[in-house]
């Protein structure tokens, strides 16, 4: 990862864009829980997850149902693949399961082949 990277600190919120499209967007608030999972809802199981990304082609796109999570960890916001099937990447690097990486605002997010776009936003 680029040594000149500001990374997004564990308060305030992120707006997730998906598809680099500016109405498909989903805004979280880090600052109230220790972690986020991110995945996708199916009508095959009733486990939903905390950020749902099925409305967004989730499983057409290879997303796992708990693919990925948002984790406080050192004071700063940093992503960790949960062993997902299809990958997790992050600004093009495949990320090895159960690593946190951190994270900085304007970070490119590949989960399977949903791209996300992450923006930090200061509270």
């Amino acid at each position: 990862m680029n040594a000149t990277r500001i990374n997004i600190p564990a308060k305030g919120a992120i707006c997730i864009h998906i598809n680099n499209e500016l109405a498909n967007q989903i805004e979280v608030d880090i600052s109230g829980a220790e972690g986020y999972i991110i995945g996708r809802s199916d009508n095959k199981s009733s486990y939903i997850p905390d950020i749902d990304l099925t409305a967004f082609e989730a499983l057409e796109k290879g997303v796992s149902r708990r693919h990925a999570a948002f984790v406080r960890y050192q004071g700063q916001l940093h992503l960790l693949d949960l062993s997902s099937v299809n990958g997790t990447f992050l600004n093009g690097e495949r990320l090895a399961s159960e690593v946190p990486y951190p994270l900085s605002s304007g970070d490119k997010l590949l989960l399977g082949n949903l791209n996300l776009f992450i923006t930090y936003i200061e509270r």
